[in-house]
C-alpha cells in the first residue's frame, strides 16, 4: 500500500507540472525542426543510438514495440520499431517522428520528457500520460548519460500498448541505453582520434598558428602555442561557442596589450574545431581603450550604457553592490553634468530633512539628478520617486540606482524601477569572464596610470576563476595589492595572492564554461525571459533551469 500511495504521489505531482507549463489534455506533438539541422552534441548521440538500435530494428520489426530517441532538450531524433505493426502506425499517426519535442512543458507527464526532467527512469503507463492521445501507450522512459562526462546526452523511452508487462519493458529499455552509453564513450575515444587527423593534416606544411579544441582536449603547432599562452582557454571556448550559435566560422579574441587575434574556425563532424589564429597587432575599435576618462573607474561598460547616453527619459541602473552602479550612472548621464544624491544619507540626516533636499535638487538641477541606492528609502520617499520618474515633470534626467538583490525581494522598489524609460542591468564580475583581459588591464592603468602593466593568460585564468562577490569593488582592492608590489611589466600567475592562485572550488571547464557563457548571454538578450532564451538556445525550459541551477547562474 505505502508503495501504491508513493506511485500516485508521483504521478499527482507530475500533472502538476504539466498544468503548470501550460500543456492541456488534448495537445499534439509539435514537429520543431528538421533533423539534418541538429548540432554536434546532437549528432553524437544519433550516431551511437543509430549503431546500437541498429543491431535490433529487424527483431523490433514484427513486434508491438517501438523505441524513441530524444535529445536533452526533449526533441524527438530517432524512432525504431516495427512500421507495419500496430504500435508502430499509432506512434506515427500520433506525431512521434523526428523533430517533435517530447519535453514535459510541451507534452506533460510522459516517458521521455520526465525522465529528462527527473534524471531517471520512469514508467508512465495508459491513463497516466498527461495528454490523451498516448493513453493507449505504455512507456518505460530512461535517461542516457555519458560514462565519461556524466553529462545527460538526451533519453530513450520503450513503447508498448497498454496491456504490456512494464517490467519487461524497462528490462529492455535499460539494456538498450547502456550499450548506447557504451558506444558514446567509444565514439568519444575515436571523434579525439579523428581531430588529431584532421589537426595533423590542417598543420603539415603550413607556417601559421594552428590548434584543435576537443571537449577535453587541445592540440596546437609551435607558432600557435605562443599565441595561446596569452588567450584565456574559457575565453576561447567561448568564443566558439558563440560563433556556433551565430553559425559563424570567424571569430576576433582580445588578448594582452591593446591587441586582438582573429579567428577562422573549421567544425569537425565528429566534434570539435580546428582554428587557425592571425595576430592582428592593432587597437581594437570595438572597446574603447587608451586611459580610461576620470570618471569610470576603470571598468570596461562595452555597449551596456551607449544606448543610454545622450537620450532623454529617466534611466533605472541595477546591479549586485560592487558592480559599480554609482560610476555606470554618472557614465549614463553623458553628456550632462550630473548632481548625485545618495539615499544612504537619510540614515544621518533623517527623512524630513533628506526629502526636502531631494525635493530642492529636483527643483533646482537642469542637467542629470542621480537618485542612489534607493532600495535603500522607505515606503512614504519610495511612492514621492515614483510619481517623479513616471510623471517625468522635472527639468533634470532622473537617473536612479538599486541593488539587484533588493529588487527581487521589493515588490514596491520594483514598481518605481519600472517606471524609468530606459533600465541598465549591470552583470556581476562572475558573469564577465570574457572581458577579464580587457577588464584588468583597463583597472591596472586607472590605478597605477604612470606604469605599465599586462597580465599573463594564466595570471587573467587565476582571477577569472574566482567568484568575486564583492564584484569590482573587490577586484579593485585586489589589483592594488598586486601592482604595489611590481614597478612594472607582466603580472604572472605567481604575483597574485595565494587565494588566486590555487583552483577554486568546482571550477568551470570546457563545454561547461562555454556553456554558461551562451547561457549567460542568451539570458541577457531575453531580458530574464527563460521562454525567449530556451528558444535562443535550442533548448527546453525545463532543460534551462536545471542548467541555470547546476551552472549556478542567478536570474
Amino acid at each position: 500500500m505505502p508503495q501504491v500511495t508513493s506511485r500516485r504521489s508521483e504521478v499527482d505531482f507530475a500533472w502538476k507540472r504539466s498544468q503548470l507549463c501550460g500543456v492541456t489534455h488534448d495537445s499534439l506533438p509539435e514537429n520543431l525542426t528538421d533533423t539534418t539541422n541538429l548540432f554536434p552534441a546532437k549528432t553524437a548521440l544519433l550516431r551511437a543510438a543509430g549503431a546500437t538500435l541498429s543491431a535490433v530494428g529487424d527483431e523490433l520489426a514484427g513486434l508491438d514495440l517501438s523505441l524513441l530517441v530524444a535529445d536533452r532538450s526533449g526533441l524527438l531524433v530517432q524512432t525504431v520499431g516495427g512500421a507495419q505493426s500496430r504500435i508502430g502506425a499509432q506512434v506515427e499517426q500520433r506525431g512521434l517522428i523526428a523533430g517533435a519535442d517530447l519535453s514535459e512543458e510541451k507534452l506533460g507527464f510522459n516517458g521521455i520528457g520526465t525522465a529528462l526532467e527527473t534524471g531517471r527512469g520512469i514508467t508512465v503507463d495508459g491513463d497516466e500520460h498527461f495528454v490523451e492521445a498516448f493513453r493507449d501507450f505504455s512507456c518505460f522512459g530512461i535517461p542516457i548519460i555519458h560514462p565519461g562526462s556524466k553529462r545527460l546526452e538526451g533519453a530513450l523511452n520503450v513503447t508498448a500498448p497498454t496491456e504490456s508487462t512494464t517490467s519487461l519493458l524497462e528490462g529492455f529499455g535499460r539494456t538498450m541505453v547502456h550499450q548506447i552509453e557504451q558506444q558514446l564513450l567509444q565514439n568519444t575515444y575515436h571523434d579525439e582520434y579523428s581531430l588529431m587527423s584532421e589537426f595533423l593534416q590542417a598543420s603539415r606544411g603550413t607556417d601559421q598558428a594552428v590548434c584543435a579544441i576537443g571537449d577535453e582536449t587541445v592540440m596546437s603547432n609551435q607558432k600557435a602555442e605562443g599565441l595561446l599562452e596569452h588567450i584565456d582557454y574559457g575565453v576561447l571556448r567561448s568564443t566558439i561557442a558563440e560563433a556556433r550559435l551565430a553559425r559563424s566560422s570567424q571569430a576576433s579574441i582580445a588578448v594582452a596589450s591593446d591587441r586582438l587575434v582573429a579567428v577562422d574556425i573549421r567544425y569537425i563532424r565528429s566534434g570539435g574545431e580546428i582554428l587557425t589564429l592571425h595576430p592582428l597587432w592593432q587597437k581594437k575599435a570595438t572597446i574603447p581603450r587608451g586611459r580610461p576618462r576620470a570618471n569610470m573607474a576603470g571598468e570596461v561598460w562595452g555597449g551596456r550604457l551607449k544606448a543610454v547616453q545622450g537620450r532623454s527619459g529617466s534611466v533605472a541602473v541595477v546591479g549586485e553592490p560592487g558592480t559599480g552602479r554609482t560610476s555606470a550612472a554618472r557614465e549614463a548621464s553623458r553628456p550632462l553634468e550630473p548632481t548625485l544624491i545618495d539615499c544612504v544619507d537619510l540614515q544621518t540626516a533623517g527623512a524630513q530633512v533628506w526629502s526636502k533636499r531631494l525635493q530642492k535638487a529636483v527643483g533646482a538641477t537642469t542637467g542629470a539628478l542621480i537618485i542612489d541606492n534607493i532600495d535603500l528609502l522607505p515606503t512614504a520617499q519610495l511612492s514621492f520617486l515614483r510619481q517623479l520618474v513616471s510623471d517625468d515633470a522635472s527639468s533634470a534626467r532622473i537617473v536612479i540606482t538599486a541593488d539587484s538583490h533588493a529588487q527581487e525581494a521589493d515588490g514596491r522598489l520594483r514598481s518605481v524601477l519600472s517606471m524609468a524609460d530606459q533600465y541598465v542591468e549591470l552583470p556581476p564580475l562572475r558573469e564577465r569572464v570574457a572581458e577579464f583581459p580587457i577588464l584588468i588591464e583597463a583597472m591596472a592603468q586607472k590605478i597605477a596610470s604612470k606604469k605599465r602593466f599586462t597580465f599573463s593568460a594564466t595570471a587573467s585564468q587565476g582571477l577569472a576563476r574566482a567568484h568575486w562577490p564583492g564584484n569590482l569593488v573587490q577586484l579593485r582592492k585586489v589589483l592594488m595589492q598586486v601592482l604595489a608590489e611590481r614597478a612594472s611589466g607582466q603580472i604572472t600567475l605567481s604575483d597574485l595572492p595565494e587565494i588566486y592562485r590555487r583552483d577554486q572550488n568546482q571550477p568551470l571547464f570546457g563545454l561547461d564554461r562555454a556553456e554558461r557563457a551562451a547561457i549567460v548571454e542568451a539570458m541577457a538578450a531575453a531580458e530574464g525571459n527563460k521562454n525567449q532564451a530556451a528558444r535562443a538556445l535550442g533548448m527546453s525550459r525545463t532543460t534551462l533551469y536545471r542548467r541555470l541551477r547546476s551552472l549556478k547562474i542567478e536570474y
